[in-house]
Order: structure tokens, then C-alpha cells, then sequence
């Protein structure tokens, strides 16, 4: 949960809380007619945010927010996508207002703890988003939390900050919760203790938690053992055989016998999920999986793109170089 945007989940909007309070409805529209326009709007804002338009999309989720004469569970669904949209345009001081609002109605909401302190963060506010996250990981439902304010702070450049936080989730109990053991396990793998992140995760796996095989297959794979890594992977899959992680897995198996065409669409039906677990993965075998069937344009487009949020990959950078002689050649190709 890489970005600060982590969907409709959490995000409110200041401006949105305080309209809806005062918010009069004139004329005569019936319930259901409100709620079609009020659900068209929503539709209409979604599509504007994942066009890059956050304007748009604000105003869109606004006229759905008129529609309605209370605060409900359609009404806060809205907001927390309007607020998504007011983040990536970089509206902080309103973001940091509203989360203070919302913990005036709930002052023990981890998640909202969790996501001002983030803006903090990005606002340059390390103090207050330190507080903030102190906060969030005292209210937290599950021990995740820790891994997620480590991974902000480690991104902003507090790294020793970071590491506090990896400390004390070690020190926690894990209670009944299989996710807790994963974040254990998870945490020991960052570590590089193999060893310890290995018994974690078989206890989580244990206990339940599935997704604990794909953590457990990268220690199988740092360890030289490909084959317990694929059976943990195929563990997985087989609870989960729409996933990112299996799409992946599909599309492997297709550039292995040839079927470079249907690698490509493989790893398209991935990355075109809801939730990604392994996009950095899926988003390098679309390029190589391009490559292979001579379409050096649009891997070339997908290499530029990745580079962008994976700039540290010293093999991108040096499969970039080629790519672009290797676009070059077909666009020369294509004019004669």
C-alpha cells in the first residue's frame, strides 16, 4: 500500500463534511431518483480520477454529494473517494483539517490516525505525524500498522524513526490473529533472518492466513529452493486462482511454451486487477513479455513508465537502453 492514495476507504474531505451539514434540499425528486444521480455522479468521478482528471472528479463527487440529505454509508463512500482525489492534487492543508473532524466523531480510529500522519509526513510535519502514528498503532485492529509506518517513514527519510516501529511490532505479542504472525514474518525477512521469518510465517499459514505463502516463497527463493517456493506460490493460487499472483503465474508459463501473445494478455489481466500484490513483477514480465513478441513500441512505453516509479532497478536501466534502439529499429521499419 504503495502511494498515500489507498482508495475509498479512509479519505475525507473537510469542505464535504461541514457542506453536508448545512446541506438543504429544494424541490420535489423522489429517494430513488436522488440515489440514481447520486450513484451516476460517483461513477462519473471515479472514471475522472483514474483519467489523472482529480478536478473533475472532485466536482463530480460533489454533485453527488447534493444529492443526498444526511451522512451515510453511501454519502461517507463518496467522501472518501472525493478526498482520494483532493490528495493527488495535492490539497494537504484540507486533508489534515478533515482528519481532525473525523477524529472529533471518533477519536479512536486508528486508520485515521494512521493516514493524517502520513500527510504530516508528506507535509513536511515530522513531530505531528510521529504523534499521529503513535496514535494509530495504539488503536490499530491488526499489527500491519507497524509495517506501514515503517514503509512511510523509511520513503521520506527517516529510516531510524522507521526501524522503531519494526522493533516494537517485534516485541508485541501476535495474539490469535494470523496476520500478526504474518507482519512477524514479514518484518524478519526484511531483517534478512531468514531462519525466524520462516517459522512466522508457517505458524501464520497455520492459522490461516494465506497470503503468508507468498512471503514464505521469497524465502524459499533467497534460499536456492525453487521448488518449495513454486509449491507455496501454487498454495496460494489455489485459494486465490483470479489473483494478481496467479494471472503472473499463467503468464510465466505462457512465455515458457511460446505463447508470448497470451503472456501479454496475462499479465494485462493482472495488473488490470483491483488489488496487486506483486505489481513491480507483473509490470517486468509485460516488458519482456512485449519484447518477445517483437512489439518494442509498447514495451518501450511500459519500460518508461517503469522506470518512472522503479527508478533503482539496474536491470531496467540497462534493458532500457535496449529497448530503446530496439524501438527505434521498428519505427525505421515501419516508414520504409
Amino acid at each position: 500500500m504503495n502511494k498515500m492514495y489507498r482508495g475509498k476507504k479512509y479519505l475525507l474531505t473537510c469542505s464535504v463534511l461541514l457542506g453536508m451539514m448545512v446541506l438543504t434540499l429544494t424541490g420535489c425528486t423522489s429517494k430513488e431518483e436522488r440515489l440514481k444521480k447520486q450513484e451516476d455522479y460517483r461513477k462519473i468521478g471515479i472514471t475522472a480520477m483514474e483519467s489523472g482528471d482529480y478536478i473533475a472528479a472532485q466536482e463530480a463527487f460533489n454533485k453527488a454529494l447534493s444529492e443526498s440529505k444526511r451522512i451515510g454509508a453511501n454519502e461517507m463512500d463518496i467522501c472518501y473517494y472525493k478526498a482520494a482525489a483532493q490528495f493527488a492534487a495535492g490539497s494537504l492543508t484540507d486533508a489534515i483539517e478533515t482528519y481532525g473532524i473525523l477524529l472529533e466523531r471518533d477519536d479512536e480510529n486508528g486508520d485515521v490516525y494512521f493516514l493524517r500522519g502520513c500527510v504530516y509526513l508528506k507535509n513536511n510535519e515530522i513531530d505531528k505525524a510521529l504523534k499521529d502514528f503513535s496514535n494509530a498503532v495504539e488503536y490499530a485492529k491488526d499489527d500491519e500498522i507497524y509495517l506501514e509506518i515503517y514503509h512511510g517513514l523509511s520513503a521520506a527519510g527517516y529510516e531510524a524513526e522507521g526501524q522503531t516501529y519494526l522493533a516494537k511490532a517485534l516485541e508485541k505479542k501476535a495474539g490469535k490473529k494470523a496476520k500478526n504472525y504474518t507482519v512477524k514474518g514479514r518484518i524478519y525477512l526484511l531483517k534478512g533472518q531468514y531462519d525466524s521469518a520462516a517459522e512466522q510465517l508457517k505458524t501464520a499459514i497455520e492459522k490461516g492466513d494465506v497470503e503468508a505463502n507468498l512471503y514464505l516463497a521469497k524465502i524459499y527463493e533467497a534460499m536456492g529452493d525453487t521448488t518449495q517456493a513454486d509449491a507455496c506460490i501454487q498454495a496460494y493460487i489455489k485459494e486465490y486462482p483470479e489473483s494478481s499472483v496467479a494471472f503472473n503465474q499463467k503468464g510465466k508459463q505462457a512465455m515458457e511454451s511460446g505463447d508470448y501473445a497470451g503472456a501479454v494478455e496475462y499479465f494485462n489481466k493482472g495488473l488490470a486487477l483491483e488489488e496487486v500484490t506483486n505489481e513491480q513483477e507483473l509490470r517486468s514480465n509485460l516488458i519482456a513479455a512485449y519484447e518477445y513478441t517483437g512489439d518494442f513500441t509498447s514495451a518501450k512505453t511500459e519500460m518508461e513508465a517503469y522506470m518512472a516509479d522503479y527508478p533503482d532497478d539496474p536491470a531496467a536501466r540497462r534493458e532500457s537502453l535496449f529497448l530503446n534502439r530496439g524501438s527505434k529499429m521498428q519505427e525505421d521499419t515501419e516508414t520504409e
